[in-house]
């Protein structure tokens, strides 16, 4: 019998396996894609609608426009008209409002006269996230009030009046995601968070359901190599989970409207390398323990520690400590990361991501290795 037939028969047998329980098998491909719509409708760095409070004691028509500033620019809504301000102290306490202004008397006056106009904005930071987004939407707001009272000043100018220089006005752009919705940002992360949950439980449940169960005895009576009871455990969940990748693409585009403007053929590639990687992982943590407790608890731990904080999907990997960015290169899960944002949000192709095609494989190669060796050595 040749390499090639052994390694058929393992896959045939594994095939069977997973042929008696349709529901596992069904699991298998669509929990990645169920995952990434949990995740992807569930979490959300967008900030609309904070509830704010606001107390005006100028009660003049530019401290009304200046309050209308922010209620009609869909990021904070009216919550509670306060009459002092310490009912506003009680309000963010109570978590009634996230967002609090203060307008003192005077504040027209001041504006009129020339001089600068002073107004208390607090902001709940029991979320500091949701505070320092909220904080750039509150700079962005005041700004454009500025700019919309000056235009309105230079329009009501007598003709041949002076008009004062204009200071220095910055014109930002954001590439990649000008909208700034964490859609963008979220997605392709989760397509790699969700091709790495599944995998390694998937094969490292089958190997150790084997050992349980004495089945896996049965490979030391036949002429099988090491490399070919690997492989043929390894295709069929590396075949399974890249079924779901194409899910997953279908869901990213389809129900969430994120376009992949990149190669879709890169992607693709990465995605195979990926999964071969990730299953590889899943195997060899079945070679390293006996039962299937063992094997879940340590892919679970696996995909949540490393995963979900050294994968650069919370935040970049160059911003970790220098412990933190070793752990992140253990795992295919950063390089992956950064393969599929590149692609998805920033439309590079092959020569931005030669690289990291590469280090993929790589990671694919090594974790195929080690899984080999670790079945030796348990074979011993």
């Amino acid at each position: 019998m040749t390499a090639f037939r052994r390694v058929r028969a393992v896959m045939r047998k594994e095939w069977k396996v997973l042929r008696r329980d349709r529901f596992y098998l069904v699991l298998a491909v669509v929990m990645p894609a169920v995952t990434l719509m949990l995740m992807g409708y569930g979490i959300t760095y967008d900030v609309k609608n904070l509830p704010l409070g606001v107390v005006d004691l100028d009660g003049s028509a530019e401290s009304r426009r200046f309050v209308d500033a922010f209620t009609t620019s869909g990021y904070f809504r009216l919550a509670v008209q306060a009459l002092r301000p310490t009912d506003l102290d009680q309000a963010m306490v109570a978590g009634r409002i996230r967002v609090a202004i203060a307008i003192p008397s005077g504040f027209s006056r001041a504006l009129h006269q020339g001089r600068p106009a002073e107004a208390q904005i607090l902001l709940d930071g029991s979320f500091p996230t949701r505070a320092e987004i909220a904080r750039g939407y509150v700079t962005m707001i005041v700004a454009q009030y500025n700019r919309d009272r000056l235009a309105g000043q230079a329009r009501r100018r007598p003709a041949g009046a002076a008009i004062a220089p204009p200071g220095v006005e910055v014109i930002s752009r954001v590439w990649f995601n000008p909208t700034l919705e964490s859609k963008y940002f979220l997605i392709p992360g989760l397509l790699m968070l969700s091709l790495f949950f599944w995998a390694p439980a998937l094969v490292s449940l089958s190997v150790t359901r084997e050992k349980e169960t004495g089945a896996i005895l049965n490979i030391q009576t036949v002429p099988l190599a090491r490399w070919e009871y690997v492989a043929g455990k390894l295709i069929p969940y590396a075949g399974i989970t890249f079924a779901a990748y194409w899910l997953l693409v279908l869901a990213t585009v389809a129900m969430f409207r994120v376009p992949v403007k990149g190669s879709l053929a890169v992607l693709t590639l990465g995605a195979l390398l990926y999964v071969t990687a990730t299953t590889s992982v899943g195997l060899l943590i079945s070679m390293l323990v006996r039962t299937q407790v063992a094997a879940l608890l340590a892919s679970s731990v696996l995909v949540f520690a490393v995963g979900l904080f050294y994968s650069g999907w919370m935040e970049p990997v160059s911003t970790l400590e220098p412990v933190g960015r070793a752990l992140s290169r253990l795992l295919p899960t950063a390089t992956f990361g950064e393969l599929s944002r590149g692609v998805i949000l920033k439309g590079l192709g092959l020569p931005a991501y030669a690289r990291a095609l590469l280090l993929l494989a790589l990671y694919a190669g090594v974790y195929v290795a080690l899984s080999i060796l670790a079945f030796r050595k348990r074979r011993r």
